[in-house]
């Protein structure tokens, strides 16, 4: 499953990036990476990766059959510039289907990163058989990451209307977006 790993990417800017799985050493360099997105970008995340208990436990009970964490490191000094997970259930009617999570640094959005993440997930689900990516973006918030997913041929599978609190109290619109998978790239 990870055998094509790492592999080396180039940014918009011309940033060389390498894409590997995240490995438990990488603890503090996720905690920094967490630290640097913003407060408006992190209420919605399932998890509190402000606490260090969070991340502790999190990267010490790595389980790749269940959550596939990825993550885009600078090459020059190892820091971690984004990371992608997918996230497969092991019961028999759900393990076709993965959820998908992304998260870019802010200093590295709109430098095509997002997309380099989309895609690589997205082949790496079909290799082990993920006929269905479903992702979830907060309405109003995440935009660009719908778009891209558009472009992507994800479609809207439902939206759930007030659905997500923010800080503020405010409810916002959940949207679920679905991409059906193929086993090769030439079936699209």
């Amino acid at each position: 499953m990870l055998e094509d790993y790492p592999k080396e990417i180039m940014s918009k800017d011309g940033t060389a990036i390498l894409l590997r799985p995240l490995v438990q050493e990488d603890e503090q360099r996720l905690m920094d990476f967490f630290s640097r997105i913003p407060d408006e970008d992190r209420w919605f995340l399932r998890d509190n990766m402000d606490d260090p208990r969070v991340v502790h436990e999190w990267i010490h009970n790595l389980d790749y059959e269940k959550t596939v964490p990825m993550v885009a490191v600078r090459e020059t000094d190892n820091t971690i510039i984004a990371n992608v997970r997918l996230h497969r259930r092991p019961s028999e009617c759900l393990k076709h289907i993965a959820h998908l999570r992304i998260m870019v640094d802010p200093a590295y959005r709109h430098q095509r990163l997002g997309t380099w993440m989309l895609l690589d997930a997205i082949k790496l689900a079909m290799s082990v058989g993920i006929e269905k990516l479903v992702a979830e973006f907060v309405e109003g918030v995440e935009q660009t990451a719908i778009n891209a997913a558009r472009k992507l041929d994800f479609v809207e599978q439902a939206v759930l209307k007030e659905y997500v609190k923010d800080r503020q109290g405010r409810y916002r619109s959940l949207i679920i977006m679905v991409k059906p998978l193929y086993r090769e790239w030439s079936d699209f």
